[in-house]
């Protein structure tokens, strides 16, 4: 997970911008890289994209309805939409927005949802701290994530083992809840049928970890 998700609607903008930010990445993270993409339509679908791109870092513009979408259609958010509805299942995530526009009233009142918010010209003019910033964000979540993650893995252990406590049985939920993984024990009433699921989930686990662990020693 050591990319950069860039969202903005304008396309000539958003690919200078990212070019710049690579090139700028090379110079002392060459292990960073900037993955770009307009809006997308249903809010839901970004989940999906940060986890596909291994993305640790998001960048994301106020304005999201200037440029048409593929489909010719325009998205209904701005940046401060997106970011209040993003914070719902990514709540530690590493969210910016650099924006041209002036600070709106709308704007404002989502700027404790970011973790900063700045202008272009004021990101341009100390790129190398910003970028240091955003990188340092990225390695913190990403570092607790895998952490988490093989928590996650020792807690499932204990539940097939059948030697888990209610204690273990809390954190595993608490931790699922921070990771978006469905409390799939709450919805199953017979035990074979669980262990069955709980089996599927241990071997995505691993699964995970394995990939964590082979992108890391890259």
């Amino acid at each position: 997970m050591k990319n950069i998700g860039l969202i903005d609607d304008k396309d000539i903008s958003r690919r200078a911008f990212m070019l710049k930010l690579n090139l700028e990445l090379e110079k002392s993270f060459p292990e960073w890289r900037v993955v770009d993409s307009k809006p997308f339509k249903e809010i839901k679908t970004y989940h999906q994209w940060i986890l596909e791109n291994e993305i640790s870092v998001l960048i994301i513009d106020e304005r999201l309805d200037e440029e048409k979408l593929d489909d010719g259609s325009y998205v209904r958010y701005f940046g401060s939409d997106l970011v209040k509805k993003l914070r719902m299942f990514l709540k530690d995530f590493p969210i910016y927005c650099i924006t041209n526009i002036e600070i709106t009233e709308q704007l404002k009142k989502a700027l404790n949802y970011f973790n900063l918010t700045l202008s272009r010209k004021s990101f341009d003019d100390d790129i190398d701290n910003y970028l240091n910033l955003f990188i340092r964000s990225g390695i913190s979540f990403y570092t607790e994530f895998k952490n988490e993650l093989s928590r996650l893995g020792e807690l499932s252990v204990l539940i097939a083992s059948g030697k888990a406590t209610q204690d273990d049985l809390k954190e595993l939920q608490s931790i699922q809840t921070r990771l978006v993984i469905p409390h799939f024990s709450e919805d199953l009433s017979s035990r074979e049928t669980y262990l069955i699921e709980l089996e599927k989930q241990i071997g995505a686990i691993k699964d995970m970890q394995e990939k964590l662990v082979n992108y890391l020693n890259r």
